[in-house]
């Protein structure tokens, strides 16, 4: 296959996975580039519940492939599925714990600001009470989290 046939067969195939392209000067209404999103993560901060998490649970790294985060959890690790919807305003974020210290469900959202990424999101207890601002309240019983992009 020649060269440019083959550069052009991956370009569409990364569209096809990623998402939509999107047109010279034209951000996404999400604000959130599912291909930056790929890479090592550390910890800036966190909150669970409207309480400062304790650093000892902000270490390590938080991994993000395509599909999956991968997430330290002590001796174990979180492993969840994900889609995003960068349709949405903040972007939408679904999580699936596929293995780790317990399983289940959660629904959040998600933005990036240059090398940093911001992320609330809730156990989905079926009410589908997504997060709708940047924040971890008692009332709420959000987690959130800032994380830096690893060099």
């Amino acid at each position: 296959m020649p060269r440019l046939a083959l550069l052009g067969a991956a370009f569409l195939a990364v569209t096809l996975v990623f998402g939509e392209e999107k047109k010279p000067g034209e951000e996404k209404k999400g604000g959130v580039d599912p291909a930056k999103v790929v890479g090592d993560w550390t910890y800036v901060s966190g909150w669970v519940a409207g309480k400062e998490a304790p650093k000892d649970d902000l270490k390590g790294t938080v991994s993000v492939t395509r599909d999956t985060f991968t997430v330290p959890a002590g001796p174990e690790k979180f492993v969840m599925a994900y889609k995003l919807d960068t349709k949405a305003d903040p972007a939408h974020i679904d999580l699936d714990i596929k293995s780790g210290p317990s399983k289940g469900k959660a629904v959040g959202i998600i933005a990036l600001d240059g090398d940093n990424m911001k992320i609330a999101y809730v156990v989905d207890d079926g009410s589908n009470k997504r997060p709708t601002k940047f924040e971890s309240t008692k009332e709420n019983n959000a987690f959130y989290f800032v994380l830096k992009k690893a060099k």
